[in-house]
């Protein structure tokens, strides 16, 4: 998450800071909910940077909204995570482990927690650059979504 702020440190130095400060709490995590809450509030300052990081003013950024996502950038990024669990839960199936046997996230039934662990390596890597390429890039533009209500956005057919 860090790389991708670096790359745009002139527009995201105060989130930069916020998630060094986060950083360095980690080794006094005593607990799964203390670093999860943690890791919580590091993603709740990166995303804060998205807008230093996205160059298309078609795009903005206002907060994480998962269900439903109530914008573009929270429609991509919630499709974008669907697919990067996929594809970690498919490479787990072709190994020994277990998928609902986790380091971080909390097992539930019927839910694929080290899946969800995992991914959280690949997001800001892979995931939130192919956004941030897509959006910056006029790829992806703002007629392909469209608003059902008034807060559900979601990609359409095109």
């Amino acid at each position: 998450m860090l790389r991708n702020l670096r790359r745009h440190k002139e527009n995201t130095e105060d989130v930069i800071n916020e998630m060094i400060k986060m950083k360095k709490m980690v080794p006094t995590a005593d607990s799964i909910q203390m670093l999860m809450g943690i890791e919580g509030k590091a993603r709740a300052y990166y995303y804060q940077g998205f807008n230093g990081i996205i160059k298309n003013e078609d795009f903005l950024f206002k907060k994480r909204e998962k269900r439903p996502p109530s914008d573009p950038i929270n429609a991509l990024i919630s499709f974008g995570n669907s697919l990067m669990y996929t594809a970690v839960l498919s490479e787990i199936y072709k190994t020994q482990l277990s998928p609902t046997i986790s380091f971080l996230h909390e097992p539930a039934s019927r839910r694929f927690s080290l899946s969800l662990d995992i991914a959280e390596i690949f997001k800001p890597l892979i995931m939130d650059n192919l956004i941030f390429s897509l959006i910056n890039n006029r790829t992806i533009r703002i007629h392909h979504f469209e608003f059902i209500e008034t807060n559900i956005c979601m990609m359409n057919d095109e």
